[in-house]
């Protein structure tokens, strides 16, 4: 009987002069999985790169079991979709109900549908999708987001 490994994340940040460890903190997590007898599903690990400097700095790949890792622009954690560019576009983009949710919403209120009924599809239907995860993204958020969403946290309390 094997099991698996899921769900784990590395997170490193390097700062400008700085040379990554990640490769260090990669195989530390993989020998801690073989002697806890886990397995490292290689094809399901992925390297994601955050970065707003102008000019790239180069890395080496990850490697698991010398098995270099796929880089991808984003990556799925714990439903949460999350871009190389920490924009939202790619989370709305998979989550369909949320986008029909906000249509629905506009239908009942051009149909005069009264404000207490608005606000409680709001509440059930829409304001866990807005503020999925928002305390991860909160100070990356831009102003007028972050504004919003605290406004909208407000009125529905």
């Amino acid at each position: 009987m094997w099991k698996y490994v899921d769900d784990s994340t590395i997170l490193e940040t390097i700062q400008k002069n700085e040379d990554s460890h990640i490769k260090e903190a990669v195989d530390v997590l993989a020998n801690k999985s073989k002697a806890d007898e886990f397995l490292l599903n290689e094809s399901k690990c992925k390297e994601m790169r955050i970065s707003f400097s102008k000019v790239e700095k180069e890395l080496e790949p990850i490697r698991i079991n010398e098995k270099v890792q796929e880089i991808v622009d984003h990556a799925k954690i714990l439903e949460l979709r999350v871009s190389s560019d920490l924009k939202w576009n790619e989370q709305f983009r998979n989550c369909p109900e949320s986008i029909k949710a906000f249509l629905f919403l506009t239908q009942l209120k051009r149909s005069k549908v009264g404000s207490k009924e608005l606000l409680q599809f709001f509440k059930s239907c829409i304001r866990f999708v807005m503020e999925y995860a928002c305390p991860v993204f909160h100070d990356s958020l831009p102003e007028y987001l972050s504004n919003d969403l605290e406004r909208i946290q407000k009125l529905c309390v």
